[in-house]
């Protein structure tokens, strides 16, 4: 048969709308215009809904973000890392015994003190010289010379899950923080957190304050949470660890104490009776940079925790990061930490960031760098400035590529406040060198949450079933006029290539 013939065959005989009217020997030229016209409209209609619909909701804006209806117990998700940053972080000896000396370490020692009290409202150094760059064997001299201690902030046991825990800094992990250095509870380990060779700089430099006592690998992770466990209920005995209810029985309770006596308070905040600052994280971040709480000595506070959640769908889990627009939590390799979220790896870019604009690094990721890195003075403070402003731009951004993680977890706070005086405690003798102090209590508000999942507007089998759809209504095809099209191609191929070879 020849091509014109298998072409009029393929039109009388297909179901799709008005093709059959083409071919027809009793209707007009004009009827035939008017049909071709009618089928060309349709299939470009029918091309362009497919294509806005394929650009717009299946690679430009894949996902759509709804309220999972499905309520889930608090027993899989991780009771939030409780980062404790006191305001005691310069010992009154120390600065009076060095003061006025004009030694390094003096001058080292009053811009030290410039940048962690710069991190409530930046105040420049007291003194005539102002380094560009800090010496990094000085500045870790200086950070355990002054700041209090673990066993100075914990002299008490603390409660968890009505459970008595002596030896608090046991499970206590030291971290340099721009408030000075801080202690961290409930955080994955940190050699699970720094690749090897950042982790052997973090145990130098808290060779002196750090007797946490490693647990075994942790099994949790943001995408998959607790699955890996085999049981189910197990809830001392993990890390991070959780919790299964709301009750008082449930929560977790600090004691932290202060001796302002023995410290200096920073110039431009009234806080003369010492002062904690408390931030909430979830335990696989490093830094936390978000301050959520303040807590005043001779108080008592409960902190209610609710969970926001944010889950993905497996069918959204198979798209690219790029399609999906985040990564789950083994897709994204960073240099500095193993374990990447979106926090991890926007503290990385500003390190980078900061290195090439102002030649150093601020005081609280010093640790983690190489002894040929400087640390930035308080005369790099605008530069600093400006390092963290173009790396929160757009365009640098695209260039870091923090995507948000697939699953995370955040922690929204309820907090109340009441005096409590600490001198009960001082007649028990559970006070020691005459500090004061506060009580901290934090518990789930509800012993279920809510999770928000990222989802597919389109999956795999929605996308077949909507473009097969418009292909019916606008043109009348199916599976079986898309085969007899493939048909009819492979017929007048093979009739055109045994014409040309006269076969």
């Amino acid at each position: 048969m020849t091509i014109h013939k298998w072409l009029r065959m393929f039109c009388e005989k297909t179901t799709s709308h008005c093709m059959q009217y083409l071919v027809m020997k009793h209707r007009s030229p004009a009827e035939k215009l008017f049909w071709t016209l009618v089928f060309l409209c349709m299939a470009g209609l029918a091309f362009f809904i497919i294509n806005y619909v394929i650009k717009n909701f299946w690679v430009d804006n894949p996902t759509v973000m709804f309220n999972d209806n499905t309520e889930t117990a608090i027993l899989e998700i991780p009771f939030p890392t409780i980062m404790v940053c006191s305001t005691n972080q310069i010992r009154k000896w120390v600065w009076n015994r060095n003061k006025n000396t004009n030694s390094s370490y003096w001058k080292h020692l009053e811009q030290y003190r410039s940048l962690i009290c710069g991190a409530y409202n930046y105040v420049p150094s007291t003194g005539n010289v102002s380094f560009e760059y800090l010496d990094q064997d000085l500045i870790e001299s200086i950070v355990h010379d002054c700041a209090a201690s673990c066993s100075e902030i914990f002299q008490t046991h603390l409660l968890w899950q009505n459970n008595t825990f002596e030896g608090v800094c046991n499970y206590v992990q030291p971290v340099m923080s721009v408030l000075g250095i801080c202690y961290k509870i409930n955080m994955i380990p940190v050699q699970q957190i720094l690749h090897d060779e950042y982790y052997q700089k973090y145990l130098k430099f808290f060779s002196k304050s750090n007797s946490y006592i490693d647990s075994e690998k942790t099994l949790w992770n943001l995408d998959d949470g607790y699955s890996s466990y085999s049981d189910t209920d197990l809830l001392i005995d993990v890390v991070p660890s959780r919790t299964s209810g709301v009750s008082y029985y449930h929560r977790l309770r600090l004691n932290l104490h202060t001796n302002t006596d023995e410290f200096l308070r920073c110039p431009q905040l009234d806080l003369r009776d010492g002062y904690f600052s408390i931030a909430l994280s979830n335990p696989s971040e490093f830094y936390s940079t978000i301050t959520y709480l303040l807590i005043a000595s001779d108080t008592y506070t409960k902190v209610q925790i609710t969970p926001l959640v944010r889950k993905i769908s497996p069918d959204l889990v198979l798209r690219s990061p790029e399609v999906r627009k985040c990564y789950m939590h083994n897709e994204r390799k960073l240099s500095i930490f193993k374990l990447y979220t979106e926090s991890n790896c926007n503290n990385e870019c500003l390190i980078n960031m900061t290195i090439t604009m102002c030649s150093c690094v601020t005081f609280n990721m010093a640790f983690l760098m190489t002894a040929d890195v400087k640390i930035c003075g308080t005369p790099k403070t605008d530069c600093i400035i400006r390092a963290i402003q173009i790396t929160n731009t757009e365009k640098m951004q695209m260039r870091c590529n923090c995507l948000p993680t697939c699953s995370d977890i955040d922690y929204e706070i309820l907090q109340t406040s009441n005096f409590e005086s600490w001198d009960y405690l001082k007649t028990t003798q559970l006070v020691k060198n005459n500090s004061r102090g506060a009580s901290v209590e934090f518990v789930f508000k509800n012993p279920y949450f809510t999770a928000y999942r990222s989802a597919s507007i389109f999956n795999t089998d929605s996308l077949i079933s909507f473009v097969g759809s418009v292909f019916s209504l606008f043109l009348g095809l199916n599976l079986i006029s898309i085969f007899e099209i493939l048909y009819v191609i492979i017929k007048i191929v093979s009739s055109f290539v045994m014409h040309m070879f006269d076969i």
